[in-house]
């Protein structure tokens, strides 16, 4: 019995080290879609405010490239909408949560450029370890939190 019992054991632990060493599935977010209600506005936004290019336009949609190359598209909604979600679980009760934190290289050159722009923008704040955020929306009311790398 106690042969079996180390065996059973020694399978266990096999098993869980093939489930940590086998690599995940998915490798990272290639693209991301956000509503807007007008997108010939939401494309100028985007470029002006944001410094983003455009790769791709049509009248079904935009792509926006960021810095790291990663997409950005822009699709017309046909109800006004946001890619925003109600939560209880980050910043106390009823709290609208952002769908997307982008790291920037001047995160108080942004809040400056968004503030400026008249953006919907909250107030810098500094998380420590965690480094400089905040949170804005653009036009369409889409919230997003900006963050920069505090080893940068």
């Amino acid at each position: 019995m106690t042969e079996n019992r180390g065996n059973e054991v020694q399978q266990e632990q096999q098993a869980l080290q093939e489930q940590t060493a086998a690599k995940p599935l998915l490798t990272r977010v290639l693209c991301n879609y956000l509503p807007v209600s007008n997108l010939e506005r939401s494309v100028k936004w985007y470029g002006e405010t944001l410094g983003l290019t455009v790769r791709k336009r049509e009248p079904d949609g935009a792509i926006l490239v960021l810095g790291n190359g990663q997409w950005l598209f822009l699709l017309e909604t046909t109800a006004p909408r946001t890619a925003n979600f109600m939560t209880d679980q980050w910043n106390g009760t009823g709290f609208e949560m952002f769908s997307l934190t982008f790291e920037v290289e001047n995160i108080v050159e942004l809040h400056k450029k968004l503030r400026e722009q008249g953006a919907e923008v909250e107030p810098l704040t500094d998380y420590d370890s965690c480094g400089l955020q905040f949170i804005f929306k653009d036009p369409d009311g889409n919230k997003f939190n900006a963050w920069q790398d505090p080893g940068k």
